[in-house]
């Protein structure tokens, strides 16, 4: 007997049940839905998400934030992409994939924000989107299986964020990464890349979800004291 995928199986399931009253739209829009409960890209998981140079701290962004594209508008490098309606309370505001692209610190797009959502800075000193993290199983310049230095190349703050010593290993100096991005983006190892920027930054609906239940947790402990 030949096995079906489950969307196969539906798709010829559905191929009469408009004369039963079921429209095929309504059917299939469910089970995208379903099927678009993973995080979306930009939240980056347990690294967080990157957002443009100059960002307030994420409660405040979010509030700050018009979700207007200007900043994205001003970007030479065209690496500021925006969190679409499956991201919810994130909706419209502007990430960076650093996989992907990252930010070459043109900083335009501060000046481009209406809403003081990006701050203006003046320097790249001043950035701090996130810090480079170096998994020196994958990177092959430590685990012995190439010399590379990419990362090391195209570091806009070469020799102060990354800093190489034998066989080019990369050491990232947290006191100068700004989190750009571009070491990500560039590394060889691209299955998972062997240098990742960790911002620190999450869904803020999730945070408040994990302090509502550290809120809940000392209530419900003492109304179980009170009862037994």
């Amino acid at each position: 007997m030949k096995e079906y995928s489950r969307r196969e199986f539906l798709r010829r399931m559905l191929g009469n049940t408009t004369r039963a009253g079921v429209g095929t739209g309504m059917v299939y829009g469910a089970l995208e839905m379903r099927e678009s409960r993973t995080p979306p890209q930009g939240m980056r998981g347990d690294l967080g998400i990157v957002r443009p140079p100059g960002a307030q701290i994420e409660s405040d962004f979010l509030s700050s934030c018009i979700r207007c594209t200007d900043c994205a508008d001003a970007c030479p490098a065209q690496c500021i992409l925006f969190f679409g309606p499956e991201a919810g309370a994130l909706h419209g505001t502007p990430y960076i994939q650093t996989d992907e692209k990252g930010c070459t610190l043109c900083m335009k797009c501060g000046p481009a924000c209406p809403s003081e959502a990006l701050a203006v800075l003046e320097t790249k000193e001043e950035v701090s989107m996130g810090r480079a993290v170096v998994d020196e199983r994958l990177c092959v310049s430590f685990n012995g299986t190439g010399v590379c230095g990419a990362c090391h190349t195209v570091c806009p703050l070469r020799n102060r964020a990354i800093i190489q010593d034998h066989r080019n290993r990369p050491n990232v100096d947290v006191e100068h990464c700004t989190g750009c991005g571009l070491c990500e983006e560039v590394c060889i190892v691209r299955d998972r890349r062997a240098i990742r920027v960790v911002s620190g930054r999450f869904n803020i609906s999730e945070q408040e979800q994990e302090q509502e239940q550290d809120r809940e947790e000392p209530e419900r402990d003492q109304t179980e004291e009170a009862t037994s």
